[in-house]
C-alpha cells in the first residue's frame, strides 16, 4: 500500500437504525435510521463541518446512503460521493435479522476463527479483504487531502485491526456520536483520534 504521507481518513458510522435499536444483527440487511440516528448524524456533521475533503466514499447499503444524504444536506460543500460495496458491513447470512443476544456465541466464534463463514454469508477474512482492498484503492487513488468515509462498525473495527490501532484481542468501541480520524503513514502505520 503506497500511502501519500500523511493521509487523513475520516470514518463515520451510519446513524442508528431500527435494527440497531432492536438489537438485531443486520449485516447487509437494511433497516431505516431512527430519529436518534438522524440526530447523531447531525452531531457528527458538526464535528467535520470545518474540514475540507478531497474525496468522499460510502457503503452502498441504505442506512449508509441515508447517512450520506443527511450529511450532504447540512454540509453542501462535500465532494461527490463514490458508493463502494467494499465498505458494506459483514454479511451475517442466515443469522441476519436475529437478535444479537441470541447469536452472540456464533459471532464470537466467527471472530475467533475469521476463516469460518456464516451460513449463507461471509467470513471475517472476507471483511478483512474488502477493507484492505478499499484502503489500497484510497491510498492509490491519488487522494491528497482528507477523505470522508461513511461505513459500518465492522469496517471500522477491521480498519482498527489492519492499522494496529488496538491490541489484537481488544474490543473496539464506536460511540453513536464518534467520528474517527485515522492518520495513515507509509507501511501501514497509523494514528487514531476520536473526535
Amino acid at each position: 500500500m503506497a500511502i501519500p504521507s500523511p493521509l487523513n481518513v475520516i470514518l463515520i458510522r451510519h446513524g442508528q437504525t431500527t435494527g440497531n435499536r432492536d438489537g438485531v444483527a443486520q449485516g447487509q440487511t437494511d433497516t431505516p435510521l431512527t430519529p436518534e440516528g438522524v440526530n447523531s448524524t447531525l452531531i457528527k456533521a458538526g464535528k467535520v463541518g470545518n474540514m475540507a475533503f478531497d474525496k468522499m466514499y460510502s457503503s452502498d447499503l441504505k442506512r449508509a446512503v441515508e447517512t450520506v444524504e443527511i450529511l450532504r444536506g447540512v454540509l453542501p460543500g462535500l465532494p461527490q460521493v463514490e458508493y463502494d460495496p467494499d465498505l458494506r458491513e459483514i454479511d451475517f447470512g442466515d443469522l441476519s435479522g436475529k437478535p444479537k443476544e441470541e447469536i452472540m456465541p456464533q459471532i464470537l466464534l466467527h471472530k475467533a476463527y475469521p476463516g469460518l463463514r456464516y451460513p449463507g454469508g461471509e467470513c471475517g477474512d472476507d471483511l478483512w479483504r474488502r477493507a484492505t482492498r478499499f484502503f489500497n484503492k484510497l491510498a492509490n487513488g491519488g487522494s491528497s487531502g482528507p477523505a470522508l468515509v461513511v461505513t459500518h462498525y465492522g469496517i471500522m473495527e477491521t480498519a482498527a485491526r489492519i492499522f494496529n490501532l488496538v491490541l489484537p484481542d481488544a474490543p473496539v468501541h464506536v460511540g453513536d456520536e464518534d467520528v474517527w480520524k485515522i492518520t495513515l503513514h507509509g507501511n501501514f502505520s497509523a494514528r487514531l483520534e476520536v473526535l
